[in-house]
């Protein structure tokens, strides 16, 4: 499903993959969705990114409450809540030559990721960033409003529990930049175990970080559950 983004705000192009196919990650995942324009998606995605944060410093307590709801209606009341805010219609493209309308399109997880990176960001180091053992259960509530594969969604948390520090890395750096495929191979050892078992999934950078955002910032605003030994 594709969502447009706060449609009075940004003069931006459609928010797409990267452009280069990237090798497999893991042991079951590979490239999602199709290339686009490099320099234009390089440029919308981070674009994306400042006004998620620019919106979570204008908004945060809308933000907050997107990210917080398990209740479908309530999401996409939420979301058209921070659609009409004006308050980072600033934010812009850095190339004007890639202008080409009044709206960054965008798929939900994505935005969704998006807004839960720019939160983390602004906690700074106040988060939990020890691994956890082993849990039985990867499924969490929250994924009835991600507008992701489930799989995805556990294989994120999965990941954002055993190695937190490894997402925190990948948060660190700038997004579609070489050092950004750097820290997501170095997550590839905890990624393709944390895929659910029968599970076969493709993704991009863009999807992968916005579901590892979204995973760690959950995480980080409550209290993780009790975990038991178990093979995955």
């Amino acid at each position: 499903m594709k969502a447009k983004i706060l449609g009075t705000l940004l003069v931006a192009a459609l928010v797409a993959p990267p452009a280069e196919t990237e090798p497999p990650t893991g042991s079951r995942l590979g490239e999602r969705l199709k290339p686009g324009h490099p320099r234009a998606d390089q440029d919308a995605v981070r674009t994306g990114h400042r006004l998620a944060t620019c919106l979570y410093l204008k908004r945060t307590a809308e933000v907050v409450r997107f990210l917080n709801t398990v209740s479908d209606e309530e999401s996409r009341r939420y979301a058209r809540t921070l659609s009409r805010s004006i308050e980072c219609s600033s934010v812009t493209l850095s190339d004007p030559d890639f202008v080409e309308g009044t709206a960054v399109g965008t798929s939900s997880d994505v935005w969704r990721g998006m807004l839960a990176e720019a939160a983390l960001g602004k906690m700074g180091h106040d988060i939990a960033l020890e691994a956890l053992p082993t849990s039985v259960d990867y499924r969490r509530d929250w994924f009835a409003v991600t507008g992701r594969p489930a799989a995805v969604d556990e294989m994120a948390v999965c990941t954002a529990d055993r190695d937190p520090a490894g997402v925190r890395a990948l948060m660190a750096t700038t997004p579609e930049a070489p050092e950004e495929r750097v820290a997501v191979q170095a997550l590839s050892p905890t990624l393709g175990p944390c895929l659910p078992q029968g599970a076969t999934l493709k993704a991009n950078r863009l999807s992968l970080r916005a579901a590892l955002a979204e995973a760690l910032y959950h995480r980080a605003v409550a209290p993780p559950r009790a975990a038991a030994p178990a093979t995955r």
